[in-house]
């Protein structure tokens, strides 16, 4: 599996609404709102979770709709099961280094309705193609070696998110992720944490803890280029 990045972003984005894609589609606001609360440092250690099982796929959000402290009413959004921006998104990753994306670094936001996970890069590649597995765990298998993720990620479930981009740099000559590599969520947010996990060959591939099994929705959004997954809250 080769770096590099998809043709165009409007083929991603076509290709994200098909059936068995769901969960992609990008219905999220076009620009990140001002968060209420951004998590802060991360401790040393995370909780141990149970071990991981495939959580179940589903076509909508199952979630139903909940008022806010505010008295905002939250309508459900997004998908519980797996979810991709094609059915074969590794194989539409470019394998020219100079057409590729790197990043740079990673923030939790909380909203009146949902959790925010923001991955910012930089570079000149268009939407790269990415994939979310859930899990009803806080641990699953990590790609490559099959051994579960330890320590755990904070909460009770999970979500694998891939996207083909590089963190090293190496490869396409630009300089090496500097951001965080952990960040918690506030502790009574429904994302509590977000953890690198790997990099190889321009697929990414990052964490995020669960308070428990919830939908989600996935944008791509620009200036600057960031994949973002809103997780339900409300």
């Amino acid at each position: 599996m080769g770096a590099g990045r998809r043709a165009a972003a409007a083929v991603l984005v076509a290709a994200a609404l098909m059936s068995g894609c769901t969960g992609g589609t990008p219905t999220a606001p076009s620009t990140e709102p001002p968060a209420i609360v951004t998590s802060g440092a991360a401790p040393s250690a995370s909780p141990t979770g149970t071990s991981a099982t495939p959580a179940a796929p589903s076509a909508s959000a199952t979630a139903s709709s909940e008022a806010t402290p505010s008295g905002r009413t939250c309508e459900p959004f997004g998908s519980t099961g797996p979810s991709a921006s094609s059915t074969d998104w590794p194989s539409d990753l470019r394998t020219a280094p100079g057409d590729a994306l790197w990043g740079v670094t990673m923030r939790i936001g909380r909203h009146e309705c949902y959790d925010r996970w923001v991955l910012e890069l930089d570079g000149p590649g268009a939407m790269p193609g990415w994939s979310v597995t859930p899990y009803a765990a806080s641990t699953f298998a990590l790609d490559g070696s099959g051994e579960d993720l330890a320590p755990a990620l904070a909460g009770s479930a999970s979500l694998d998110i891939a996207i083909g981009a590089w963190v090293d740099g190496e490869a396409i000559d630009a300089p090496s992720y500097a951001g965080p590599r952990q960040v918690l969520g506030a502790p009574e947010g429904a994302i509590r944490e977000a953890r690198l996990l790997s990099g190889f060959e321009g697929i990414t591939h990052v964490g995020l803890g669960l308070d428990r099994a919830r939908p989600y929705r996935v944008t791509w959004l620009t200036s600057p280029p960031r994949l973002v997954v809103d997780v339900a809250s409300g």
